[in-house]
C-alpha cells in the first residue's frame, strides 16, 4: 500500500509539472505545436514566439566541411537546412539540382584574400569637397571560391568605401569600390578595410591624402616635357612622367588630371607651399595600345578664373623596320649598308628607345642586294615587303627594275634614291611618274653646292634640323638634273649650283608628292671615308659629316665646295647628314603609319 501511494503522488507531480510546463512552453492546437504561445499559428506544424522579443531561434551550425560530410538520402533530405559557418549563411539541401543551396545567393559567400600591396586609394581627396565616382578604392583580391563579396573601407574624417557584388571566377582580380561623403579635415587618413564582415589588416595601411581647397595658378603648357620612354604593349613606370611649370597664385593644394589617350593617362596632386614659377610632376598610368602620337590634353582645378586646360604631346616608341640596301658596299656609305651613314642610323642618339633618342624607335634590320642584283633577285626582295629601300653609287636599274620599284612605292614602299646616272635616274622618274618624255642630264660637278628650297617639308625642317634656305654638296662625279617634271612633286634644289656660273636647269632634289620617294641627284651623297663620321679634309668630296664623338649626330661639313660665282674654295656649309638623318625620321613615320606593311 505504501509503495502505490507513493507511486501514485509521482505520477500525480509528474502531471501538475507537464501541465504548468506545456501552459508555459507550449500548446498543442488542431496539430500546431506552440512555444510561448496558446495560439499557434494554424498553417505552422511549429510556431516559435520570443516571449520578451528578444530571443531567437538557433539550428545546427556546421563547417562547410561539416555539412559536406553529411551523407545525404536524396528522397528524405530535401530542405534539409543548417547554418553554414563559414560563409555566415543558412543552407538547404535541394533535391532538385542535388547540391546544397545558399540563401545567401546561388553562389554564397566568396572566399578571397586582399592584396594589401597592390591596394590603393584612388583621386584626390579635398577638405570639404565631395567625393564623386573618381574616388575609389582600387583593391586587388586572389579569389579561391566564387561567391558574393561585400568589402567596406572607413575613415574617422567624413567620408568612407563600400562595394559588394559577385565574383564569376578564381584567381587574382582588381576590384573598385566606390566612396562616399565629404572629407572634413586636411589630414592623412588610414583607412580601415574588411571583408565579408572580417578586419583586413594592411601593413602598411591603405591611406589617403587630404588636400587642403584647391590654390590659384596657371600652366606654362609650352614648356610641358613628357619624360621616359612610352612603348606599346608595356605598362608606364615612375619615368613616365610630364614635367609641368606653374605660375603659383595664390597658396592651397592643386589637383591636375589628363584624359585617357589610347589607354595612357597623368595625373598629379599636391599642397603649394610657396607662391611664384615651380614645377609639378604629373605621373603617368595605363599601358600604351597604339604608336599614334597622343595629344593628351591637361586640366587643373585652379581657382579664380585662370585657365586650366592645355595640351602636350606623347610620342610612343615605333617598332623595328627592315631596310633594304642597294648600291656599293663600301667604307663610304653610299647605300647606308656601311660607313658613317649607317652609324648614324643605327646610333640609339639618333634612332633608340632611350628618354634622349631624336627619334623614339626600336632600330632598323638591314639587309643588303648589293650593287648589282637581278632584276628576278630585285623583284623576290621587293615581294617580301621591306619597310624601306636605300639606293645608292652606283646602282643602276634598267626599265624593268625601275618598274618593280615602281610597282613597289604603289603599293606604300618607300624609297630613297640618291643616284648619279642619267640612264638609272631616267628609268626611275619615267616609271615612277608614267611619263615617258622626262629626261635627264649631267650637272656641275665635284664640289658643287645646290641652295635647298623654303619649303616648309618634314626633310628639309624635321628632327634633326631645320636645313631650309641652307645647302648640299656634290661628291665627287657629276650632279645629274631631271627635267620634264610639271606635277607630283616637291622640288628640294634646282639644277644651278651657288658656286657656279655655268647656267644649269632642271631639279637636283625631289620629293613624290603622293608617293613615299625622296631622290637628290648625287650617287655620293652619303660619302664619308672617315669611319668615326669626322669630316674629310677634301673640300670638294665626302660631304657627309656625323662624328661619333656625338653618337653620330649628323652636322653640316662647315667647310665645303669648290671656287666660284664669288665663293671660296671650301667657303660654304653643306647639310648633307641632317638632310639624310631627317629622310630616315621621315621614312620610320611613313613606314609606321602609311607604309607597305600597314595595309
Amino acid at each position: 500500500m505504501k509503495t502505490n501511494s507513493t507511486t501514485a503522488k509521482v505520477k500525480a507531480l509528474l502531471l501538475a509539472m507537464l501541465l504548468v510546463f506545456g501552459q508555459f512552453y507550449s500548446q498543442i492546437q488542431n496539430g500546431s505545436v506552440g512555444i510561448n504561445t496558446s495560439s499557434p499559428n494554424v498553417n505552422s506544424v511549429l510556431d516559435v514566439v520570443s516571449g520578451s522579443n528578444n530571443k531567437g531561434i538557433l539550428i545546427p551550425r556546421l563547417t562547410e566541411t561539416q555539412r559536406n560530410a553529411i551523407v545525404i538520402n536524396r528522397p528524405q533530405d530535401d530542405g534539409l537546412t543548417i547554418y553554414n559557418i563559414t560563409e555566415d549563411c543558412l543552407n538547404y539541401w535541394s533535391l532538385a539540382d542535388n547540391e546544397w543551396k545558399s540563401v545567401c545567393g546561388q553562389l554564397g559567400k566568396a572566399v578571397f584574400t586582399v592584396d594589401c600591396s597592390n591596394t590603393k586609394a584612388m583621386g584626390t581627396y579635398v577638405k570639404g569637397r565631395d567625393l564623386t565616382t573618381s574616388n575609389y578604392l582600387d583593391i586587388s583580391v586572389n579569389v579561391t571560391k566564387i561567391g558574393n563579396y561585400t568589402i567596406s573601407g572607413t575613415t574617422i574624417n567624413g567620408y568612407n568605401f563600400y562595394g559588394t557584388g559577385t565574383f564569376l571566377n578564381t584567381g587574382t582580380q582588381t576590384i573598385q569600390v566606390t566612396g562616399q561623403g565629404t572629407p572634413q579635415n586636411v589630414q592623412t587618413d588610414d583607412v580601415s578595410l574588411s571583408a565579408n564582415g572580417n578586419a583586413v589588416t594592411c601593413t602598411p595601411a591603405v591611406s589617403v591624402n587630404v588636400l587642403s581647397p584647391a590654390g590659384s595658378y596657371t600652366m606654362s603648357c609650352g614648356s610641358a616635357i613628357a619624360n621616359g620612354v612610352y612603348k606599346v604593349g608595356t605598362a608606364l613606370n615612375s619615368s613616365n612622367t610630364i614635367t609641368l611649370p606653374v605660375n603659383v597664385a595664390s597658396l592651397g593644394s592643386y589637383t591636375i588630371t589628363t584624359n585617357t589617350v589610347d589607354g595612357i593617362s597623368f595625373r598629379g596632386s599636391g599642397t603649394f607651399t610657396s607662391t611664384g614659377n615651380q614645377n609639378i610632376t604629373l605621373n603617368g598610368t595605363g599601358t600604351p595600345s597604339s604608336t599614334a602620337v597622343k595629344t593628351i590634353t591637361i586640366t587643373s582645378d585652379s581657382q579664380g578664373g585662370v585657365p586650366t586646360t592645355c595640351n602636350v604631346n606623347i610620342i610612343v616608341v615605333i617598332p623595328k623596320k627592315t631596310v633594304l640596301h642597294i648600291g656599293l658596299e663600301t667604307a663610304y656609305g653610299y647605300s647606308a649598308f656601311t660607313g658613317p651613314s649607317r652609324s648614324l642610323m643605327d646610333s640609339p642618339t639618333n634612332f633608340g628607345t632611350t628618354a634622349s633618342s631624336i627619334v623614339k624607335y626600336e632600330g632598323f634590320t638591314h639587309t643588303s642586294l648589293g650593287n648589282s642584283p637581278s632584276s628576278a633577285a630585285l623583284q623576290t626582295a621587293l615581294n617580301a615587303k621591306p619597310d624601306i629601300v636605300i639606293i645608292g653609287y652606283s646602282y643602276t636599274p634598267n626599265a624593268t627594275d625601275a618598274g618593280y620599284l615602281a610597282s613597289y612605292l604603289n603599293r606604300k614602299g618607300i624609297v630613297i634614291a640618291l643616284t648619279d646616272d642619267t640612264g638609272t635616274a631616267q628609268n626611275l622618274f619615267r616609271a615612277i611618274f608614267s611619263d615617258p618624255t622626262i629626261s635627264t642630264s649631267n650637272g656641275s660637278g665635284a664640289g658643287s653646292v645646290y641652295a635647298l628650297s623654303n619649303t616648309d617639308d618634314p626633310i628639309l625642317n624635321g628632327p634633326f634640323g631645320d636645313v631650309r634656305g641652307k645647302n648640299w654638296g656634290e661628291d665627287a662625279s657629276t650632279t645629274i638634273n631631271i627635267s620634264g617634271l610639271t606635277s607630283g612633286f616637291i622640288p628640294y634644289s634646282y639644277a644651278q649650283p651657288i658656286n657656279s656660273t655655268t647656267a644649269r636647269t632642271g631639279i637636283s632634289g625631289l620629293r613624290n608628292s603622293s608617293l613615299n620617294f625622296v631622290w637628290f641627284g648625287d650617287g655620293g651623297f652619303l660619302s664619308n671615308e672617315n669611319a668615326n663620321g669626322n669630316p674629310y679634309s677634301s673640300n670638294t668630296i665626302e660631304p657627309f659629316v656625323a662624328p661619333s664623338s656625338g653618337g653620330y649626330f649628323p652636322v653640316q661639313k662647315a667647310t665645303y665646295g669648290s671656287a666660284g660665282n664669288g665663293y671660296s674654295a671650301g667657303g660654304m656649309q653643306v647639310q648633307n647628314s641632317i638632310l639624310f638623318a631627317n629622310m630616315i625620321a621621315w621614312a620610320v613615320k611613313q613606314a609606321e603609319f602609311s607604309g607597305i606593311n600597314t595595309q
